[in-house]
């Protein structure tokens, strides 16, 4: 049978990125891996723990197959430029986990507690933490982490100036003048994931601490002279070093231990130096690495027990007619459709908003996703820029009635264009200069899901007069022209918490007249730059977002920030919302039972966490007693 599977409610935490070192698109690139299911290939191990003749009860393995764990290779260390670690919350505690879906409300972890004392967050430590290694997790540890992500740009250095050990367990951290103590919070006990100072606390003299602390102080506002600083120039011949340490074992604080790794698996096995160890019912994790196409089969036939990989509506049709099937569906991260505003005549909004009328955002989901509930994506009906659960937190019903749902509506359409100089010839809509006026939709060809959508609005465009196509390109290239501004619709996810971070996502500078990095210089959706935002005037748009998003804190402040762009987002239309990822989290009781608990909506608070955080969501659920051997 099949848990409730209605819509429910919470989307992917977003890091903030990083201010120096080389910004590799992890999130775009595994959200679209999962959506698209091709996550690097890989098997299962015949002599896997849960085989047949396996030990029942408390020596059982759980077996995660989850889409997009890792490629062909890995590394120990976290610094690793390209990213191949296979740190997670089951081998090394963050300082505290966000709870979903607010901005606001922590679950301690390696942190058993945190105050406030005027400009500084104290941090307390667990005085029961140990490395597996049997020593103590100590504020070394804490505060030589500190000091090394900054060599790689961590966000949370934005918000602070400095962080110092007072005791074996207590750490402090200064905040910026003027940040606000929620914002710190927020991007301090999430976001720091604490390593072992017996490892990487060679790196960390004093010249570093100086250097991180001289550097940050001036990037805050002055980002491209605080390029041209030595220190700067020290912390990334710092950061070089880091990263090509080789690291030969890893020693995590969590409540497993990394035994064995190959391409095809990770064997994980209960560590019994974790503080919580009593709490942990499995023996240890069989973490496979597979594709979609690898991890069906183990759904159906018991070679699994857990997976978050993509369920097409055949395939989840048959996972609800599989002995023990569960799925748990909170709501994550939304499908965009980019608009590139300074290509002609897509610099008119008129233009933008005609497309809205014609682009059936309904049947593109149900192309893509059937019409079966919870089938992979719930179409979104108006276009606030945000999820429908953000909308719910920080805007209110009367608000979200005064925007402007844009149903299809062929009629609208062609007034919005005409009232601009087009003419219809037959069935071809032709520009004000006379010439056909055509559109083509630039989509990653590994994302299944959304070259269907992308087709089934292509149709609906050709079919209303604007001959469409749709190009499937790699997914390089399309992130490449979307940049570049080489393009005039484009793909984009959108996620996370922070409703202005959402905003922010496409209209400030990582993807609209971007100033630094690889692309700076370059328009990438090009929408204004200056334009009026309602209640702030006449602004210029990926400056005032940028800034917004170190600063606003999760209050009315953030409400207030939130309905203007909201209404922005509405009436100017540089990207429009057309469908929400929902989560398929598939788990079987057929050897576990005790699962975190799934509501009417399909979801809870667990399972919106896990949402955000599928390790870090588990793990907790572990810790309190969830997830128990039959």
């Amino acid at each position: 049978m099949r848990s409730g599977i209605s819509r429910g409610g919470s989307r992917r935490g977003r890091r903030l990125p990083a201010a120096m070192a080389v910004v590799v698109a992890v999130l775009m690139s595994l959200m679209a891996a999962c959506t698209a299911g091709t996550a690097g290939q890989g098997s299962t191990n015949s002599n896997a723990p849960n085989s047949p003749g396996q030990k029942a009860g408390s020596d059982r393995y759980i077996k995660l197959s989850p889409c997009c764990s890792w490629n062909t290779t890995w590394s120990f260390n976290p610094y690793n430029v390209n990213g191949l670690g296979i740190q997670n919350d089951f081998i090394t505690m963050r300082l505290a986990i966000l709870k979903a879906p607010g901005l606001t409300d922590f679950e301690p972890q390696l942190a058993e507690k945190w105050d406030e004392s005027g400009d500084k967050l104290v941090v307390h430590l667990r005085a029961d933490a140990k490395w597996e290694d049997g020593n103590p997790v100590t504020s070394k540890d804490l505060v030589d982490t500190v000091y090394l992500n900054a060599t790689r740009g961590d966000g949370f250095w934005r918000s602070i100036q400095s962080a110092t050990a007072t005791d074996d367990h207590t750490v402090e951290f200064t905040l910026r003048k003027g940040q606000d103590m929620a914002l710190a919070k927020l991007a301090i006990l999430p976001n720091i994931v604490v390593y072992p100072s017996s490892v990487y606390g060679q790196f960390v003299t004093d010249e570093l601490k100086k250097d991180a602390e001289a550097y940050f102080g001036k990037a805050f506002d002055d980002p491209e002279g605080a390029t041209k600083m030595p220190e700067f120039k020290r912390m990334g011949e710092t950061f070089q070093k880091l990263a090509a340490l080789k690291v030969d074992k890893l020693i995590g604080n969590g409540p497993f231990k990394l035994d064995n790794i190959t391409t095809k698996e990770a064997k994980l096995s209960k560590s019994p130096t974790f503080w919580g160890a009593d709490k942990i019912q499995v023996a240890g994790i069989d973490y496979l690495n597979g594709s979609n196409q690898t991890i069906y089969p183990q759904l159906f036939s018991d070679g699994a027990d857990f997976s978050n990989v993509y369920l097409p509506p055949p395939i989840l049709k048959r996972w609800g007619e599989t002995e023990g099937s569960n799925t748990a569906l909170p709501l994550a991260f939304g499908f965009m459709m980019a608009f590139n505003s300074a290509k002609a005549p897509l610099d008119q909004k008129e233009v933008r908003q005609a497309l809205a009328y014609v682009i059936p955002r309904q049947k593109m989901a149900e192309a893509a996703y059937g019409n079966v509930e919870g089938a992979g994506g719930a179409w979104k009906e108006v276009p606030t820029g945000l999820s429908p659960t953000l909308d719910k937190l920080y805007l209110s019903d009367d608000q979200i009635k005064q925007l402007n749902p844009y149903p299809v509506d062929p009629q609208k359409a062609t007034e919005l264009l005409t009232s601009k100089g087009f003419k219809k010839q037959g069935n071809q809509w032709l520009k004000p200069d006379g010439k056909p006026f055509t559109l083509t939709l630039t989509v990653n060809a590994d994302t299944s899901d959304i070259v269907t959508s992308f087709n089934a609005a292509a149709t609906a465009l050709t079919q209303f007069g604007i001959k469409s196509e749709v190009k499937a390109t790699s997914g390089a290239q399309q992130d490449a022209d979307q940049h570049n501004g080489d393009f005039e619709i484009g793909m984009a996810f959108v996620g996370g918490n922070n409703p202005i971070s959402n905003y922010a996502s496409l209209l400030g500078p990582g993807y609209n007249f971007t100033s630094q990095g690889n692309y700076a210089g370059k328009r990438g959706i090009g929408f204004g730059p200056k334009m009026e935002v309602p209640g702030m005037g006449n602004v210029d748009i990926p400056t005032t977002i940028a800034n917004q998003e170190r600063t606003v804190p999760p209050n009315d402040e953030m409400k207030k920030a939130t309905w203007a762009w909201a209404q922005l987002v509405n009436e100017e239309m540089p990207y429009l919302w057309y469908a929400t990822k929902v989560y398929q989290f598939s788990y079987s009781d057929k050897h576990f039972t005790n699962w975190p608990p799934v509501g009417d909506n399909g979801s809870s608070e667990l399972w919106d966490i896990i949402s955000n955080n599928m390790t870090g969501g588990l793990s907790l659920a572990m810790q309190q007693g969830y997830i128990v051997p039959k």
